[in-house]
């Protein structure tokens, strides 16, 4: 509806023209009523009127008045005067003043309604005119956005071709083609589940951290194809490179603490090294990228330099999460695995290890898991997929907490399967069997006979089945048995080898080295003193 006010000093004529006139009907709406010209600007200021029906005599301000002033304030309000004179140099000052046209009074009411239509058609007219052209306006700048979001990517990907000056100019007029440092704003994922991260927080993200980063001089902030914020900013270069990285951390810290006040969530900003001019955007977008990945081991809600991550060689032996964790797994302990697992990952986070290591890690637990289900015919890619991929496990999951949670999961469901595989008569025996050694590994005549003996049935039986369900004969399981007990007593500090030998069943100190020996490599003596 078209909002219209009447402004006469004479109440009845006011009351006439809201009476007389099927105002609904003609697509208006009577949005006030004023008695003189300084009141009716009042009106103006308060709602969005489109058409004014003036006395041109009035008190204090008249039509006249009134409508220069509205025309200069208000230029697409339309106005009509009510007046008494008809002569051409009223109607040249009207027009003068901004009058869109003019009723004789009395008033006709046949003249006033075919006003009022022409009014109707002139505003409709215009409003289309105006939608259209704002329209046309809002494309050319999203336009202009994608094409300046799409160029920069180009830039970030290292796909571009060495850009125009007039391109730079055009979608990066604020940086200079030198020292180019990429910034990335990674928004940290919530507590409860949330995928993917919504919108909002991104626009929040960037509208805050573009407002922070426009203060700086020569900085421009865009998306990535992930919808992170994205700055690249020039650092001074009449400065050293300490200060150049001080001044780029103070802003980034101002920009996260203003997120932990605003937006009531936490952003992990990753910083990329200083490229040198455009063509090394690229490098130091993919370090700020890994940075950022590096809240899985540092944690959320900090800056995480590039150039201050550690510097690890890939070639760590990981081959004892295999040999260990097996060896475990055979012997069937849920708790014992479970504990193994989150003192491997506290050791991780407490160490800070690379995130090459952790994919690593991820990939033996896996794999080992994968062999268990193997010998005890069990298909684990229900928990872990056809092809899976480590890299993007951790990437996803982000916080080592919950990284821990997916591996105890797979291993416990697997660990449970595999038990409920076994409650065949054989798999119960052995069983009886293993706990009969897990409790007596310390009586040195423990024996294939007395473990027969304790459970009823013949050796022979127990030896055979014991290989077929554990993999292990039965001195085997055993030796290993009472090798992982003696190794777990020196590491909580036992040094004394007749002690330990005595307490995992063995009379005999140099036959118990022996063993040990031959089962670690290395003789207790020396484990002692590595450890």
């Amino acid at each position: 509806m078209i909002k219209v006010i009447i402004v006469d000093d004479e109440y009845l004529v006011r009351e006439r023209l809201k009476i007389s006139v099927d105002w609904n009907g003609l697509g208006f709406e009577v949005a006030g009523e004023a008695a003189d010209g300084e009141e009716a600007l009042l009106l103006l200021q308060h709602a969005p009127i489109q058409l004014a029906i003036v006395d041109i005599n009035m008190p204090i301000v008249d039509g006249l008045a009134f409508a220069k002033n509205a025309q200069m304030n208000y230029p697409d309000l339309k106005i009509v005067i009510l007046t008494g004179y008809s002569s051409f140099d009223f109607a040249k000052t009207a027009i003068q003043a901004g009058v869109s046209d003019y009723l004789l009074k009395p008033i006709n009411m046949d003249e006033l309604l075919e006003v009022l239509r022409k009014m109707r058609l002139s505003i409709d007219k215009e409003t289309t005119r105006k939608e259209l052209q704002e329209n046309f306006q809002k494309n050319v700048r999203e336009s202009n956005g994608i094409l300046r979001r799409r160029f920069i990517q180009l830039l970030l990907d290292g796909s571009a071709t060495k850009p125009s000056e007039s391109k730079l100019q055009m979608h990066l007029p604020k940086l200079r083609n030198d020292q180019v440092v990429i910034i990335v704003f990674s928004i940290d994922k919530a507590k409860e589940v949330e995928e993917p991260t919504p919108k909002w927080k991104r626009f929040a993200v960037f509208n805050i951290f573009s407002e922070i980063f426009s203060r700086m001089k020569h900085a421009e902030t865009t998306f990535d194809e992930e919808d992170r914020t994205v700055v690249l900013v020039n650092p001074d270069c009449d400065q050293s490179d300490r200060t150049i990285t001080k001044s780029i951390y103070e802003t980034c810290m101002e920009a996260i603490e203003a997120g932990r006040l605003y937006l009531k969530f936490t952003v992990t900003v990753g910083v990329g090294g200083v490229a040198q001019g455009y063509d090394g955007i690229a490098q130091s977008y993919k370090e700020a990228i890994i940075a950022c990945k590096y809240k899985t081991v540092y944690g959320y809600d900090r800056i995480i330099m590039f150039d201050s991550l550690p510097k690890q060689a890939l070639n760590a032996d990981l081959s004892y999460i295999r040999e260990e964790m097996i060896i475990k797994l055979r012997l069937g302990n849920k708790d014992v695995i479970a504990e193994w697992l989150n003192r491997l990952f506290a050791a991780i986070k407490e160490h800070k290890h690379s995130l090459d290591r952790l994919y690593l890690t991820v990939y033996e637990l896996v794999v080992t898991l994968t062999i268990y289900a193997t010998e005890n015919k069990l298909d684990i890619t229900q928990y872990v997929g056809e092809a899976f991929n480590p890299t993007i496990l951790v990437d996803e999951l982000e916080r080592i907490e919950d990284i821990e949670a997916w591996c105890q999961d797979i291993y416990r469901n697997v660990l449970e399967q595999t038990h409920r595989l076994k409650q065949s008569t054989p798999a119960k025996l052995v069983e009886k069997a293993k706990a009969q050694i897990d409790g007596h590994y310390a009586d040195s005549e423990l024996d294939l006979n007395a473990v027969a003996r304790s459970i009823f049935v013949n050796p022979s039986y127990l030896s055979r089945i014991f290989k077929s369900e554990t993999g292990y004969s039965f001195v085997e399981y055993l030796t290993k048995c009472r090798m992982l007990k003696a190794k777990e007593l020196m590491e909580n500090g036992c040094k004394n080898l007749y002690f330990v030998a005595e307490m995992v069943g063995y009379k005999d100190s140099h036959y118990f080295s022996k063993c040990f020996k031959k089962h670690f490599s290395v003789p207790p003596s020396k484990f002692i003193d590595n450890g």
